[in-house]
């Protein structure tokens, strides 16, 4: 089950079109103000969308989600490469939403019941922190294949992307969903809708937790989206470089995921799930102030390490606090509050790039998710962070 869970990892992650989504819309004729409404209305689908297709996944199993969640993303690409036109490419966003959505917390609740379910919740730290080296790994090589394919054509970076997604396909559909609540090969209960929402509305490790990642998301959804775009365009860094920018620090960033656990072990779970996420921002607005690009590289770099070592304790955390009935619920209002937050960061980031300056709009947006997270940290102690739901 964990190797199939790599090899999604790696096969989803292959796939480059993500990694050139802004310069390609701006390739085809998008102004940035218009990729940002695109973007914009990426997250609102996902918004939308998020309860409804993270409820449909506990109910009926997250591996069938997964299945359907693959197979739109590619017929999603396919239509991006011939779609031209700002309301035929809102519907491709549309179904890139249901996609990402299907998408959600899925594979790591397979994998949390698997280990759960075994008694292996304690290994749950270095799985996620494996993934996410195989992810950065694998997102790298993808944003170095495709700095270097965009200037073949983008098709040859569409049709990679999607045998990429074939192989992902391929793996879930060797993957075994066994719910942590199955006992005995029966069956696990129905899951109803209300049981659902009361439990996601009185859990604080989960409020907690979606507060965080909407705190988060509100920046670096935006900048995250538009960092090749920073790079080309604000610092003048040529396509193939920025490829071959993004491959580095990603592969090199990657490993400092491995750290985690033992960072975890020194500064305990909650420590290092509430303060984590404030490290991240303060590195990520000092990029936004910097303005040398190779110290911009570096301290861009710095954030994604700080990320790879605190979001596996911070999955871990969540996961081991879960009720395993409402999993994929639970993370999916999470990914609500990223879609959200980010519906109106990215236009207004856009906006602000166009009307402004790009470095400005940063340090706007990462400014602001700063206090956020100040916010929240005074709202929630560790006791709500390590709480665990009693199991019935």
């Amino acid at each position: 089950m964990i190797p199939l869970y790599y090899a999604y990892v790696a096969f989803s992650n292959l796939s480059m079109v993500s990694t050139v989504m802004g310069l390609y819309l701006e390739h085809v004729g998008f102004s940035l103000a218009g990729i940002g409404v695109l973007f914009g209305a990426l997250q609102l689908g996902k918004t939308l969308l998020e309860v409804p297709t993270g409820f449909v996944a506990d109910r009926f199993g997250s591996r069938a989600s997964l299945i359907a969640a693959v197979a739109l993303e590619m017929a999603g690409y396919l239509l991006m490469l011939v779609t031209r036109g700002l309301p035929a490419m809102l519907g491709v966003m549309a179904i890139l939403a249901a996609a990402y959505t299907l998408t959600t917390g899925c594979a790591t609740a397979i994998v949390a019941d698997h280990l759960i379910a075994r008694g292996r919740e304690g290994e749950l730290t270095r799985v996620s922190a494996v993934s996410r080296v195989v992810f950065y790994c694998c997102y790298g090589l993808s944003a170095l294949a495709a700095g270097l394919l965009a200037e073949v054509g983008y098709r040859l970076v569409f049709a990679l992307s999607i045998a990429s997604l074939a192989g992902a396909l391929i793996c879930v559909l060797l993957m075994r969903d066994d719910r942590a609540s199955e006992r005995g090969g029966a069956p696990a209960a129905p899951v109803r809708p209300l049981d659902a929402a009361r439990y996601v509305a009185g859990c604080r490790p989960v409020l907690c937790y979606v507060l965080v990642e909407g705190a988060v998301a509100w920046s670096m959804v935006p900048v995250d989206d538009f960092y090749n775009n920073y790079l080309n365009g604000y610092f003048g860094v040529p396509l193939p470089a920025v490829g071959a920018v993004v491959a580095a620090q990603f592969a090199l960033t990657s490993l400092a995921g491995l750290g985690s656990a033992r960072l975890a072990r020194r500064l305990g779970d909650a420590r290092v799930a509430r303060l984590g996420p404030l490290a991240v921002v303060a590195l990520f607005l000092a990029f936004s102030l910097c303005s040398e690009p190779r110290a911009a590289v570096a301290l861009y770099m710095a954030g994604l390490a700080a990320v790879c070592l605190v979001n596996p304790v911070r999955t871990k955390v969540l996961n081991v606090a879960l009720d395993p009935r409402y999993r994929v619920t639970a993370l999916s209002f999470a990914s609500i509050a990223v879609s959200l937050l980010s519906a109106v960061s990215q236009p207004l980031f856009g906006w602000l790039s166009d009307l402004l300056d790009m470095r400005l709009a940063m340090v706007a947006l990462l400014a602001t998710s700063l206090a956020l997270l100040g916010a929240v940290n005074l709202a929630f102690s560790r006791t709500d962070l390590l709480q665990k739901e009693a199991r019935s």
